[in-house]
C-alpha cells in the first residue's frame, strides 16, 4: 500500500476533506479516496481500515484490467447494452414504484367470511396430496382373550353407558388416550404410531375398531378421514388462501393504478398516438 493510501486512510475523511486525493490508477481511470467512503466506514480501526481499503484497490485493478481486455476483444455487437441497460432501469423503476404503492394502498384485511367464501368456490384448488384424518387411540396389553373381547365389544359399540365403562377401565390400567381429534395427522403418520394395516380405502366416519396383536390390541376411533384428492380442510389452507386473495388484490391495484394513469395522460394531452 503506499503511503498516500494509508496516511489518507488514517486522516481523510468526509469532514475535514478539502481535496479527493488519487489512490490507484488503471489506464485512463483513476480511482479516488471518495470512492472509498461506503468501503472504509468513519471510526474504523486503521489497521481494519488499511485492510478493507487494500482489498478494495485489488479488486478495482483487477476488474479495470479484466475490462479492458473485454473491450479490446468484444466486437461492437456485443458491446451495445444501451437497451439492455434501459429496460432493466426501467423495471426497476417501476417494481419499486408498484411496491411503494402496494405498502401505501393495499388493503390486507381479509375476514374469516371472505377467505371461507374463497374456499367455497375455489375447493378443486385446495385438494389433498395425501389421506388425512382425525383420530383417538390407546393400546391395551392384556392376555386374557375374552377381558380383551368384552373391552373391545363396549369400545365398538360406542353406546354412552359401554364408553363410560372403557374409560373407567382405560383409567384404572393407567392407560393413556392419544387425542388427535383437533388436528389433522396423515395416514402415514398414524401408521408410524399405531399398526395399523387394514384401514378401508374410505372408512366412514366415527368408525371404531380394534387391532389385535400378541398379548393386547390397538383401539382406534376415526373420528373423520379426507381421502387423497378430495378437498382440504380450510383450516389447513387458510394462509395459502390469504396469499392468494392479497395477490389478487395486488394484481388489481396495480392495474387500476395503471389505468388511471393512462387516462389521466390522455386527458391532459400528456400523450398521443398516430
Amino acid at each position: 500500500m503506499t503511503a498516500l493510501t494509508a496516511s489518507c486512510i488514517s486522516a481523510c475523511g468526509p469532514s475535514a476533506e478539502e481535496e479527493d486525493p488519487v489512490l490507484a490508477r488503471a489506464y485512463e481511470n483513476v480511482l479516488h479516496w471518495s470512492d472509498l467512503r461506503q468501503v472504509v466506514p468513519l471510526g474504523t480501526a486503521p489497521e481494519d481500515s488499511a485492510a478493507l481499503a487494500q482489498a478494495y484497490i485489488n479488486n478495482w485493478l483487477r476488474q479495470q484490467v479484466e475490462l479492458r481486455h473485454a473491450e479490446q476483444n468484444l466486437s461492437e455487437g456485443r458491446k451495445r447494452f444501451e437497451a439492455e441497460l434501459r429496460d432493466y432501469r426501467n423495471s426497476l423503476l417501476l417494481h419499486a414504484f408498484e411496491e411503494q404503492l402496494i405498502d401505501q394502498r393495499l388493503d390486507t384485511v381479509i375476514s374469516d367470511s371472505e377467505l371461507t367464501a374463497y374456499y367455497q368456490a375455489n375447493t378443486d384448488r385446495f385438494n389433498l396430496g395425501d389421506d388425512l384424518l382425525r383420530a383417538r387411540w390407546f393400546h391395551v396389553r392384556e392376555q386374557d382373550k375374552r377381558a380383551l373381547r368384552k373391552l373391545e365389544d363396549r369400545f365398538v359399540s360406542g353406546r354412552p353407558d359401554d364408553r363410560r365403562e372403557v374409560e373407567i377401565l382405560l383409567a384404572t390400567r393407567g392407560v393413556e388416550i392419544t387425542d388427535r381429534s383437533m388436528a389433522w395427522t396423515t395416514l402415514a403418520e398414524l401408521r408410524d404410531m399405531v399398526p395399523v394395516t387394514d384401514l378401508p380405502a374410505v372408512p366412514p366416519d366415527g368408525r371404531r375398531m380394534a387391532l389385535h396383536e400378541e398379548g393386547g390390541a390397538w383401539f382406534l376411533e376415526l373420528l373423520e378421514l379426507r381421502p387423497r384428492l378430495s378437498p382440504a380442510p380450510i383450516e389447513l389452507v387458510r394462509q395459502e388462501i390469504r396469499s392468494i386473495i392479497l395477490n389478487e388484490r395486488k394484481l388489481e391495484l396495480i392495474d387500476r393504478m395503471r389505468n388511471d394513469l393512462y387516462q389521466e395522460a390522455l386527458a391532459n394531452d400528456a400523450i398521443s398516438a398516430p
